[in-house]
């Protein structure tokens, strides 16, 4: 409890991290809030086919259900289509018309008339040009030597305009459209003279292009037997134009009228209708009025007490947040304490939540097109499962298996799914973190996508077949969204890259990568340094089986163990593992103090951190470096010191410590543990059981009383697992056997 109140003590309120960690916490509360739909669906959670849990529910006031929005846009086309392309009145292109024939006929009149003057006055060159620009482009027809004899051209053209005149008011009583896109139709078409007054016409009863013009007066009006008729069709065939001519503006206003007529209503309840009684089967029609209710119920929240709405929400993100929080504090308190890493987390639900809201209101637009098809959840189709892998990579099983929980709260409770998707969810994502533990080729990574879509199929089957009591009624295409959702989990494979960038923190991934020892660091370890590579080998193998056996990152271990001693390349000779014999009978230490023996092996502690940190390698492979002799003091230089001094001088021991830090989590204790068995244990001669176990006690039991292990969080148990593989381990190394007694022959 004091740990608790202590958070808000006043020193804490205006420490800089402690502050921006306090931002992070709010910005994701109030982020989740914002982006989280505002919905109260956990009293009237229901599924297509299966049966209603609840009691009886009837309708706790009006409301209505909609058809479904294909279905009304079909019953609005249908409706429009009852609606005559509408054609008006143009009495305007009427006079036009007449005139134009007027016009057109006094002129033929009167080319003609100046024609036959021409010939009869023997001007060929007059009369040959009248025919060249008049008579041929206009009349090609109609030869101007067929044309009779006419003594009275006022009179002839007075006669053809009157005829011309009668013929036009017959077509233009029909009805001339000039559509020609109609002229295959069987439809009606709305004649209008004015607003009020309309009538509808059959298509094939009107004149609906120029070639039926034509038909008509060739035909029914048998103008085709001699010139003057064939003259007169010819002339109204060019020069009428339709007199009634489409209103596309009119029309759609018509049809739109009568498309606002279709009622978007399917079905209606009022007050007390019941809706669906407890244990009858869920139909369609049951599962569109449950969610016409729904959505009423979110109008009706929303507009009467939004506040409200947002607080609730808010506590409920708020207290499923608080379990997150609580455990990093006690449990992964470098976690908690590092406000990029918590961060990373907050950033990954978000995304990862963003994404199953997103899928969620793609599954109610689907729902709201009234689909007669099985129920899609389309939630399923969002990779959940990214929570769990980016925890696994990042933080470890504890983080990612809580994590995966929390996720399947938020779309169990929030999202507002039922109980199957906190069920399903929770499976695949702890198949997800468990398929990753032993993580050590890139392609075991399309292994983990199989084993989640199996996950997935699995549990959803199991579930359904638990709450249905058989396989009939099962929604099988929900498993093609378990499809999607991992192809889909592909992106973690990019992004963790990505989040390493972002946030300064390293994955599992990265250290697969510094597992190589193709490393060009390695590498040169190998060559300058043969025995220290060969030291940090079997020490990454003694670390990684430690720390398998008490619970860690085991790919850390083995990385951090591989280059913890790479600051020994530049005085490679002074480090015992790297001497020939040769080497020993002439050891370089004799050449100087033992202060300055005290300082080389000490300074390979930093000699380490500045090269992995010119080689780009993670701060936390670095830390590995820094921890791996804590503060201990160099035992031997320390004590030659004394002897060669006196052991009465006084001195200043800190020349002869490590400058720490000391470790702080269990793998790099571990590897400091591993590390000096491991260099003690090279230096015995005729190994034993007891002399390893000796070995092993005496070394945990000093590092336990220099207080070394102070910081880091192992426990009695840990160190108990931790003494009994060692001893194993440098069993099998050494090869050790138990001498038996000799046999003693009996008395006889």
């Amino acid at each position: 409890m004091n740990r608790l109140l202590n958070i808000f003590s006043w020193r804490k309120l205006k420490n800089r991290k402690f502050q921006t960690r306090i931002i992070l916490i709010l910005s994701f509360l109030l982020l989740m809030t914002l982006i989280l739909p505002r919905s109260f669906r956990l009293n009237l959670q229901h599924k297509r086919g299966q049966i209603w849990p609840h009691e009886d529910l009837s309708a706790p006031y009006d409301f209505f259900v909609l058809k479904a929005k294909d279905s009304l846009a079909a019953e609005q086309a249908l409706a429009a289509e009852q609606v005559a392309d509408i054609y008006m009145l143009d009495t305007s292109r009427v006079r036009q018309s007449l005139d134009q024939i007027v016009i057109n006929v006094k002129s033929l009149s009167k080319r003609l008339q100046q024609y036959r003057q021409a010939v009869s006055q023997g001007d060929s060159l007059n009369s040959k040009r009248h025919i060249r620009q008049f008579f041929q482009p206009e009349y090609g027809e109609f030869p101007v030597e067929q044309f009779p004899a006419i003594s009275d051209y006022e009179a002839w053209n007075s006669q053809l305009i009157v005829d011309a005149f009668r013929i036009a008011n017959q077509v233009y009583e029909i009805g001339y459209l000039n559509a020609p896109d109609l002229s295959q139709s069987d439809h009606y078409v709305a004649l209008r003279k004015q607003a009020a007054t309309e009538r509808w016409v059959p298509i094939n009863q009107l004149l609906v292009d120029e070639v039926a013009l034509i038909q008509y007066l060739q035909n029914d009006l048998n103008l085709k037997n001699n010139f003057k008729n064939r003259l007169l069709a010819y002339i109204l065939a060019r020069d009428l134009e339709a007199n009634y001519l489409f209103n596309e503006a009119l029309t759609e206003l018509e049809r739109q009228q009568q498309r606002n007529l279709a009622s978007p209503v399917s079905s209606e309840y009022k007050q007390g209708d019941p809706i669906v009684a407890r244990g009858e089967i869920v139909t369609v029609e049951v599962e569109k009025a449950l969610n016409a209710l729904i959505q009423e119920r979110q109008k009706r929240a929303i507009r009467d007490s939004l506040l409200e709405v947002s607080i609730s929400q808010f506590l409920v993100i708020a207290m499923i947040s608080a379990i997150l929080l609580v455990y990093l504090a006690f449990d992964r308190p470098r976690i908690y304490f590092d406000n990029n890493k918590l961060a990373l987390i907050f950033f990954t639900f978000v995304i990862t939540v963003g994404l199953m809201v997103l899928t969620s209101r793609i599954g109610n637009y689907v729902l709201r097109q009234g689909s007669t098809q099985p129920s899609l959840s389309f939630i399923y189709l969002a990779p959940a499962c990214l929570v769990p892998i980016f925890m696994r990579n990042f933080f470890g099983l504890g983080t990612a298996f809580l994590c995966n929980l929390l996720v399947a709260f938020f779309g169990a409770v929030l999202i507002q799914q039922d109980l199957e998707y906190a069920f399903v969810q929770t499976v695949a994502g702890t198949v997800a973190i468990y398929s990753m533990t032993n993580l050590r080729k890139r392609e075991q990574f399309w292994y983990t996508l199989l084993y989640i879509f199996i996950g997935y199929v699995l549990s959803f089957l199991v579930y359904n077949l638990y709450s249905k009591g058989g396989f009939r009624g099962i929604d099988y295409p929900n498993i093609l969204l378990f499809m999607g959702n991992a192809l889909a989990t592909v992106i973690a494979f990019n992004l963790i890259f990505l989040f390493e960038k972002l946030f300064g923190i390293t994955s599992d991934l990265t250290y697969l990568e510094l597992l190589d020892t193709n490393h060009p660091l390695l590498k040169e370890l190998a060559r300058k340094a043969p025995g220290t590579f060969q030291h940090s080998l079997q020490v990454a193998n003694l670390a990684e089986s430690v720390i398998s056996e008490i619970g860690g990152n085991e790919l850390l271990t083995h990385v951090g163990a591989l280059y913890h001693d790479v600051g020994k390349m530049p005085d490679h000779q002074y480090f015992i593992e790297n001497m020939s014999e040769e080497d020993k009978r002439n050891n370089p230490h004799e050449k100087v103090s033992n202060l300055e023996s005290a300082r080389i092996i000490i300074g390979h502690v930093a000699k380490g951190v500045e090269l992995a940190t010119k080689h780009h390698l993670p701060k936390e492979i670095i830390q590995f470096i820094q921890t791996h002799h804590g503060s201990t003091r160099v035992e031997y230089f320390y004590r030659n010191f004394l002897r060669e001094k006196g052991e009465h001088i006084s001195i200043d021991e800190s020349a002869f410590r490590y400058p720490g830090p000391k470790p702080f989590s269990k793998e790099t204790a571990v590897l400091m543990i591993s590390d000096s068995i491991e260099a003690a244990s090279r230096a015995m001669s005729k190994p034993t059981p007891e002399k390893l176990q000796k070995l092993v006690d005496s070394i945990v039991n000093y590092k336990i009383e220099d207080g070394q292990l102070e910081d880091c969080n192992l426990t009695f148990k840990d160190l108990t697992t931790i003494r009994r593989v060692l001893h194993k381990k440098l069993l099998s190394i050494y090869h050790a056997r138990i001498e038996y007694p000799e046999e003693v022959s009996p008395k006889v």
